[in-house]
């Protein structure tokens, strides 16, 4: 993970942090300490937005 220094969007402490992507576009940043809560959040955001997807589509092939 590349990083730079700004501000982790969790602990809000101006540290070195790095970028992680939503499935949607977005970002935050993490620092070290934050980052397994960070990554654990990001993954259940994506999971939880494909499956949003999956029902919309399968709403709309029915409809």
């Amino acid at each position: 993970m590349k990083s730079h220094y700004g501000q982790c969007d969790w602990c809000k402490e101006l540290r070195h942090v790095g970028k992680l992507e939503y499935i949607d576009g977005k970002h935050h940043y993490s620092c070290d300490e934050c980052l397994s809560l960070a990554k654990i959040d990001v993954r259940l955001f994506n999971r939880d937005e494909l499956t949003q997807r999956s029902r919309l589509e399968q709403r709309s092939a029915l409809g």
